[in-house]
């Protein structure tokens, strides 16, 4: 059995013991059961952790994780990254997702929401000379802007989107604080869009904005 194919018996077997309301096969148990070793087994297991989809303690065996959101998505990051899908195809779709969630976000925005958006872009401004803070803080005004719009699975998918482009902070202008001031200046022009109702100048200020990063992360820029 090769290894993908045991991951993936591993994860529904797993998945539905749980749901059944079983205890969880332990590792020697899953290595007999699929007939392969204990190493093949720690393998899945670990990368089932890593999604967030089980949690190992020693003495305290395995147990599996609520599927929320944050959960799904970090489920979701982990296939994206054993896929090895092209930069350009990650691009397409979180411009696809993330400017056409604009009418949502206009709808479902609440004041609490108003204002974490409000801190994240005064905290890009506060880190500008610091393109990994500042970058970590512009990711997550694109997750709080996907948290508005209150659809949970355009937010799992689109979340797994966002976080992928952690791997490209390094791409990023280093030691060039304008670089990101020039982003809270326009996250600023577009939560004001948003609060007036402005939608089609929120979607163009947006586009404007991933576009930009698009052009500096395939080196056009």
């Amino acid at each position: 059995m090769d290894e993908e194919a045991l991951f993936r018996d591993i994860h529904h077997h797993i998945l539905r013991q749980a749901k059944a309301g079983e205890r969880i096969d332990t590792e020697t148990e899953l290595a007999t059961r699929f007939n392969v070793t204990r190493y093949k087994v720690r393998k899945a297991l670990s990368v089932l952790s890593q999604m967030g989809v089980v949690d190992r303690a020693p003495k305290r065996g395995m147990t599996v994780n609520a599927l929320g959101p944050k959960n799904l998505s970090a489920q979701i990051q982990v296939q994206m990254d054993i896929a090895n899908f092209d930069i350009r195809e990650f691009i397409e779709a979180r411009q696809l997702i993330e400017v056409n969630i604009i009418p949502l976000a206009i709808r479902r925005m609440t004041p609490a929401l108003l204002g974490r958006l409000e801190d994240a872009i005064s905290r890009i401004e506060a880190n500008a000379g610091n393109s990994a803070e500042a970058d970590r803080w512009d990711r997550e005004f694109h997750l709080l802007l996907l948290e508005a719009c209150g659809n949970r699975v355009l937010q799992v998918f689109s979340a797994a989107l966002v976080t992928y482009f952690e791997k490209t902070t390094e791409n990023l202008p280093q030691n060039d604080p304008q670089f990101f001031l020039d982003i809270a200046k326009n996250e600023r022009l577009l939560l004001t869009a948003i609060k007036d109702g402005r939608e089609d100048e929120a979607k163009a200020l947006l586009s404007h904005q991933l576009g930009e990063q698009v052009e500096l992360l395939q080196g056009t820029r």
